[in-house]
């Protein structure tokens, strides 16, 4: 009973959600993980050379590094470049920065007090049901699955598309897969799908956790200076989350640079494409947050009655005391400083905001989401241009 006990302390304390699984197993097998720390440079740098150097070399050696067209040559392919390039080792990356914010922003639930202690158990078990969902072997094989089922779906797209490409060459009449196509629909695409797949599935646990922990008995303090009750720390989780956008957008402006290259097209004219994608992935992250909105408001209600009326309360004592003109027989521990104070703290319930949310900490993301976007942005400058503003600059 006491080791159940430490273990679920241990639990509330570490949050490891990126810390369990099947797959960190296997990094701790082959020895990316030493002493429970993740060596997570060296593995997203193995990851992406077992993802993308078999395909360089098996294109090379059927001569589609560079092809007949461009469809044809693997060198050519900016999509697939940023999918295992950049975005893979930017997803195994930001699972560490995810990992670290989430476990501070589940600290802060308790170092601040705002689970009641009748609820304290409650809110533990959460924390242990989330880690152990997070570490479930079951879920990761059939994250596994769908991967391997989510390339089979482009397969099909590619086998009905009407020029060949570097997976798909054309052979008597019909298409089959390259040697790298093979690498591609039985490794690297699958391995690319399943750590996108995962980090849903992380994103859906906190959803989960956050929407049952919205339903507790919590000590929010309306007049809080986060202007959120007290729940204002839970905007933080939103730049826990800017590596794997990041990742995402990533592999976006990837697919969005062939078209832009290759097909003469203008960047501004996918905007609607990227904008939506940047809305679902906005929502996704920031949602959960939501969550709390009705017990914010609830909180926010009950306050402006209860900070109204102690409000005027303090406002008659001091009147009867300092204004009436009458003597009075007992000394009223009220003066104008606490009515002021008072006042500030009525205005800051009025204030207080029902969504745990910064403005600032949702354009941080937004800014981060378009990085990948620029370079794109800047084929609408002529080169010209850019030079001249070069020179400028320099003499």
């Amino acid at each position: 009973m006491e080791k159940n006990d430490q273990a679920r302390a241990s639990a509330v304390s570490d949050f490891p959600i990126f810390g369990g699984g099947p797959l960190y197993r296997l990094q701790q097998r082959t020895r990316l993980v030493r002493d429970d720390r993740r060596r997570i440079g060296l593995a997203a740098l193995y990851v992406a050379l077992v993802a993308w150097v078999p395909m360089a070399f098996l294109a090379g050696a059927q001569g589609l590094a560079i092809g007949p067209t461009r469809l044809e040559s693997f060198l050519l392919d900016f999509s697939e470049h940023a999918r295992f390039l950049v975005t893979i080792p930017v997803f195994l990356y930001a699972e560490l920065i995810c990992g670290a914010q989430l476990r501070d922003i589940v600290r802060q639930f308790e170092d601040a007090g705002l689970v009641v202690e009748e609820a304290g158990e409650r809110f533990k078990q959460l924390v242990q049901e989330t880690v152990r969902l997070s570490h479930s072997s079951r879920a990761e094989m059939v994250i596994l699955g769908l991967a391997f089922i989510h390339g089979l779906f482009v397969f099909l797209y590619l086998l009905n598309y009407p020029e060949p490409t570097w997976r798909l060459v054309k052979r008597d009449g019909g298409h089959v897969p390259s040697y790298a196509g093979v690498w591609y629909f039985l490794v690297a695409f699958p391995m690319y799908s399943f750590l996108l797949m995962r980090w849903f599935w992380r994103i859906g646990l906190w959803w989960r956790f956050l929407g049952r922990v919205s339903k507790l008995e919590l000590n929010l303090s309306p007049a809080h200076r986060d202007g959120a009750g007290g729940l204002g720390f839970l905007s933080e989780s939103l730049s826990a989350f800017t590596g794997f956008v990041f990742g995402v957008m990533a592999t976006a402006a990837g697919v969005t640079a062939d078209f832009v290259v290759y097909g003469g097209d203008s960047p501004l004219t996918y905007e609607w494409e990227v904008g939506g994608l940047l809305v679902l992935l906005m929502s996704a992250i920031a949602g959960p947050l939501m969550l709390f909105t009705h017990r914010l408001y609830e909180a926010k209600e009950s306050a402006l009655f209860r900070y109204g009326a102690l409000a005027n309360r303090h406002i008659q004592q001091v009147d009867r005391k300092w204004l009436s003109g009458r003597p009075f027989t007992e000394d009223v521990g009220i003066d104008f400083r606490a009515v002021a104070h008072m006042g500030s703290s009525v205005n800051a319930v009025r204030q207080m905001s029902i969504v745990p949310l910064y403005k600032d900490d949702l354009l941080k993301l937004i800014v981060v989401a378009l990085l990948p976007f620029l370079p794109l942005l800047a084929t609408l400058v002529p080169m010209d241009e850019v030079l001249k503003l070069v020179l400028k600059m320099v003499v």
